[in-house]
C-alpha cells in the first residue's frame, strides 16, 4: 500500500485489500473512510467484508460514496462531518485516492488557504490545480455565509 499524508489527521491510499487491513490497524489507523460507491467495479472488494474486518480490528468504518468528479454539497458536508468527528489517524481511500484528495480539499477550503491545500495534495501525488476555481469558490462562499 502506498499511503501518503494529506495533513496531520488524514492519510490517503488506493483501494486496500481485505488482507491489508491488519497492517493498517498495526500502523495505528483508527478510522477508515471509503469514497467508493458499492459495486463500482468488478474487482472491488466487498465493502461489508472490509467494514466487518476493520471493525473487528478496532477501526471505525465510514462510507461517503461519490462518483469521480461528482461532488455535491451534501457529499462535501458529509465528508467534513466524518473527518471532523473521526478518531485520528484517518485513512481515506477510493480506487486511486483522487476522490479522497478532492473531498478533503473541498471540505477544508472554508478553513484553510487554497494554496496550502493544493500544495499538500501535490506532495501526496494529487494535482488539485484543475479544482482551484471550485476550491476558491468554496472558500469565498464560506466567508460570505459567516457574515450573514
Amino acid at each position: 500500500m502506498d499511503i501518503k499524508p494529506l495533513d496531520d489527521r488524514l492519510y490517503v491510499t488506493a483501494q486496500p485489500r481485505l488482507d491489508e487491513l491488519e497492517q493498517l490497524a498495526e500502523q495505528g489507523f483508527r478510522t477508515i473512510i471509503s469514497n467508493r460507491p458499492r459495486g463500482e467495479s468488478d474487482d472491488q472488494p466487498d465493502p461489508d467484508a472490509l467494514k466487518a474486518k476493520a471493525e473487528s480490528l478496532g477501526m471505525a468504518w465510514h462510507e461517503v460514496p461519490v462518483k469521480p468528479g461528482e461532488y455535491a454539497k451534501a457529499d462535501i458536508d458529509a465528508y467534513a462531518d466524518v473527518l471532523h468527528s473521526a478518531k485520528a489517524p484517518v485513512l481515506g481511500f477510493c480506487r486511486t485516492g483522487k476522490r479522497v484528495a478532492h473531498l478533503w480539499a473541498l471540505s477544508l477550503a472554508p478553513q484553510r488557504p487554497v494554496s496550502e491545500l493544493i500544495a499538500s495534495a501535490n506532495a501526496a501525488g494529487y494535482d488539485l490545480e484543475p479544482l482551484r476555481g471550485r476550491l476558491e469558490q468554496q472558500a469565498h462562499q464560506a466567508k460570505g455565509d459567516s457574515g450573514s
